[in-house]
């Protein structure tokens, strides 16, 4: 019995004494710090934007149709309509509601269209960082001689030292190249001013 608490405590012993290096990487940080991630998340807000715009369009549109509905339901409960003004106005009324009902259903389409094409493009984006953040990870880990880089967001506490997102950063943003923005429109014909002579 002595043995094994021997050979227990010298094994302990050991692995104190030679820990394996770690870091950690802020994955929030990255997210909110490196270029490319900020640039589409610029982008898919936009989107985001134009599809808030595009469905309150249609709400607007479902809830005018909704309105004349109420509207026609209540001419058709008048007790002043005779029989001919009754079928009338049921006929319009059956007319509004199945327009409504397509209408509502377009909705609908274009909301869950929306946030489908939104949803995919967030995950799209999330796996460009990917696989970009682990050819940096790698990099700054063999250059501070780490044996091990865990995410922040995984461990109970990580002291300041072992914190290499800033490095990683300044790696990602050194190695990304920015989409080329549009050309400016070349200056019409008559406003070009002729070269000087010199």
């Amino acid at each position: 019995m002595k043995t094994l608490t021997a050979l227990l405590a010298l094994a302990a012993a050991v692995a104190t004494a030679n820990p394996p290096k770690v870091g950690v990487v802020d994955y929030a940080e990255i997210n909110k710090k490196y270029n490319k991630a900020v640039e589409q998340q610029a982008s898919i807000q936009k989107s985001i934007d134009n599809a808030k715009i595009a469905v309150q369009e249609k709400v607007d549109e479902v809830q005018k149709l909704q309105a004349d509905l109420q509207e026609t339901q209540k001419r058709a409960q008048s007790p002043l309509l005779n029989d001919a003004g009754k079928q009338q106005v049921v006929a319009e009324l059956r007319t509004k509601e199945d327009s409504f009902r397509q209408r509502y259903g377009a909705l609908q389409q274009l909301d869950q269209e929306a946030r489908n094409t939104i949803q995919g493009r967030v995950q799209e984006m999330q796996r460009g960082i990917d696989a970009d953040l682990r050819p940096a990870v790698e990099k700054i880990a063999k250059a501070k001689g780490l044996e091990l880089v865990l995410a922040k967001g995984t461990t109970l506490y990580a002291g300041a030292s072992l914190d290499i997102t800033e490095a990683v950063l300044a790696e990602l943003n050194a190695n990304y190249k920015p989409a080329a923005p549009a050309a400016p429109a070349a200056p019409a014909a008559k406003d070009a001013k002729p070269e000087e002579k010199k």
